[in-house]
This record gives structure tokens, C-alpha cells and sequence, in this order.
């Protein structure tokens, strides 16, 4: 993997978080581990921190690392809803864990061997199927809320086992469809406007750094 099929990996699957626009993003890159990517990731060091970006290493798979970049601010916000906090809890999750402990839960269950199921939706975990998670790669049902799904779409997802949803697009929606196709319109957007900057010799760096 070179500089330019780094960065459009990022845009393709990271831009509305990359641009504000989004809690998280996940996203599988080659590599055994993110300290063997940091080589890449360091061109970014500055423009992440200023911007409140992280990047923490979810799993290790086969011939890819399993990536979430996240803004910790916005993402411990959505956490702290009440509707969050009661599936996390049913999930085991420390009750009023900081973001860093949920963080730090979430990895262990991602773990093959963890309790968990195959999150059957698009957008985020659809590209970590494509990057080398296979088709009977599971996911922790609540890992929805650590990607910024609404708490009822994920409460959808998990009672009716991915199935009855209402629309299908970066996730499955079981509620508030009109709001939620608007986010979709604005992620997709989000994502050609980038990629297709990236395209005509933009850079992904300053496209970050000049963001929200």
C-alpha cells in the first residue's frame, strides 16, 4: 500500500468523520498492526490532533488492522444518551464508563473469541468486510453506538436480528427514516467531494485540516 491508496481508503471509508460530520468511521488497512502503520499516520499526526481526531486499533485480522477513527468529544456525547447507556449496559459495558473505559470494552469484545455477531450492515462495517473481514466475520451487535448509529436503530438491529429494517444505507434504519436518509444523502456527499478532490491532486491533509 502506497501514500495515495492510504489516503483514498481514508476518504472512502472515513470522510463525514474525517470532516466533522460523523462521530466514527472503521476502516481494515493492510497491515499487521497500527504501529506498523504509523509511518502513514504520522504525515496526519498534527492536523488529528488539532482537529480532536484518534485513532484506536480495534483487531488484528488475518493480513489487515481494524481501525476506528473517531472525535473522542463528540463520541463520548452520543455515548452518555440514556438510550446508549441501557444497551450498553445489557452489553456489560461499565455503567457510566468514561469514553476510554467503553473504548476499551468495545476492543475486548471484538476479539473473534468475544461474545458478538455479524453486524449485516453497509457503510462502516460493509468496508471492513471488504477489506479482509469475510463474510463470517462477527461484530459486537452494540458496536452501532460506537459508530454513531442512532440507540433505536441499534435497538432495531439487535431485536429483530437485522432483519425488518425500514431503509438500508450506511446502516439499517428502524425508526426516523426522513432524518436519518438526509445524514445518508450528506455522507455520501461527504465522501465524493473528498475522494473526487483526492482525484484531481487535493490533498487529504489539508481537506482535514481544513474542516469543522
Amino acid at each position: 500500500m502506497d501514500r495515495k491508496q492510504f489516503d483514498q481508503l481514508l476518504a472512502l471509508h472515513c470522510a463525514p468523520t474525517l470532516a466533522g460530520l460523523k462521530a466514527a468511521s472503521m476502516v481494515a488497512l493492510p497491515g499487521r498492526s497500527l504501529a506498523e502503520l504509523q509511518g502513514f499516520f504520522a504525515l496526519y499526526e498534527k492536523c488529528f490532533e488539532c482537529k480532536g481526531l484518534k485513532v484506536l486499533e480495534l483487531r488484528r485480522q488475518r493480513a489487515h488492522v481494524l481501525l476506528l477513527i473517531y472525535r473522542p468529544v463528540i463520541l463520548q456525547r452520543l455515548l452518555r444518551r440514556s438510550k446508549a447507556q441501557a444497551l450498553l449496559a445489557e452489553c456489560g459495558y461499565p455503567p457510566r464508563g468514561s469514553l476510554d473505559e467503553l473504548l476499551r470494552h468495545l476492543k475486548e469484545r471484538m476479539h473473534p473469541s468475544g461474545a458478538g455477531g455479524r453486524y449485516a450492515g453497509t457503510g462502516d462495517c460493509a468496508c471492513a468486510g471488504g477489506m479482509g473481514a469475510g463474510a463470517g466475520e462477527s461484530f459486537p451487535h452494540e458496536i452501532g453506538l460506537f459508530l454513531g448509529y442512532p440507540p433505536h436503530d441499534v435497538e432495531g438491529f439487535i431485536r429483530y436480528g437485522g432483519q425488518n429494517f425500514r431503509q438500508c444505507g450506511f446502516w439499517k434504519v428502524y425508526d426516523n427514516e426522513k432524518a436519518v436518509l438526509h445524514l445518508f444523502h450528506c455522507y455520501a456527499a461527504c465522501i465524493r467531494r473528498i475522494y473526487d478532490s483526492l482525484q484531481e491532486g487535493a490533498s487529504l491533509q489539508s481537506m482535514i485540516c481544513s474542516a469543522a
